[in-house]
């Protein structure tokens, strides 16, 4: 799965080049992050680092350059593209490369009413490593294409959800939030936020496996992601949830808080 430059430049073992000098790999296998970057801040830098190393140290793969280095590149890289808000792909397989790639962020409307999304009985082969597994992401991309889903949702051989394709996924049944067992997931930075903004909130969420038959027993899902922060679920495949629930418009307003605290903070301009 080749992915290619959004703009100008990308960043390849530490130097910025010109898009003309890239070459398209092949990705599988190879581990990696996506970073938004708003007003110019790549958020949450040192929490996706922080995967991105032990992503490297589960697949055995040295990354040769400090968490520092590589956080001055992804700088220089913002910098000479000249780019306020977009995603970020840095990933390493046998090299290290960060570009800017097509980013789709949920709409106003989709945030109001709630997207739609199917299921798709696949499982990963190790959660807990981002790791580009071209498979998975061919059989959800044809199921989201077909039926116009924003998202699909993993059904593992057990009849449990474990995690979107590209999200993690809550509950919520009454005053009670849910999510999927960790060791089951990959840890999503904005999983691990949600977490926090449940702490910060007095609320508690329990990780429980939750079966695709008991779906219609919770009164909301809402999905956690780089690109769409905190999304509400109005649909899956048959079962209809609370887009407006209390409890979902708390985490996605304390969400956004979070965000604009950390801009605040971790602005990389000079």
């Amino acid at each position: 799965m080749a992915l290619l430059p959004a703009y100008k430049y990308f960043c390849f073992n530490g130097e910025i080049l010109p898009v003309d000098q890239f070459v398209a790999a092949e990705n599988e296998g190879g581990i990696y992050e996506v970073l938004r970057v708003v007003h110019g801040v790549p958020l949450f830098l040192e929490e996706h680092l922080q995967r991105f190393y032990n992503s490297a140290k589960l697949a055995g793969k040295p990354i040769g350059y400090t968490p520092g280095q590589i956080h001055w590149f992804l700088k220089q890289l913002i910098e000479k593209d000249g780019v306020e808000s977009g995603n970020i792909l840095l990933s390493c397989k046998a090299n290290l490369k960060a570009f800017f790639i097509a980013h789709n962020y949920p709409t106003i409307e989709q945030y109001k009413q709630g997207v739609k999304c199917g299921v798709l009985h696949a499982e990963r082969e190790n959660p807990n490593v981002k790791v580009f597994q071209t498979s998975v992401r061919q059989m959800a991309n044809k199921l989201i294409t077909d039926h116009a889903f924003y998202e699909v949702l993993l059904i593992d051989r057990k009849g449990r959800v474990t995690e979107g394709s590209r999200t993690n996924v809550f509950f919520v049944k009454e005053d009670k939030i849910y999510t999927p067992k960790a060791n089951k997931v990959l840890l999503g930075i904005t999983r691990q936020k949600t977490l926090e903004c449940a702490r910060q909130l007095g609320l508690k969420i329990k990780e429980k496996n939750v079966e695709y038959c008991h779906l219609k027993d919770f009164d909301a899902i809402f999905l956690t992601g780089t690109s769409p922060k905190i999304l509400p679920v109005s649909n899956v495949e048959d079962f209809s949830f609370e887009v407006k629930n209390e409890i979902l418009q708390q985490f996605m307003k304390k969400y956004d808080l979070m965000i604009g605290e950390y801009i605040k903070r971790g602005c990389i301009k000079s």
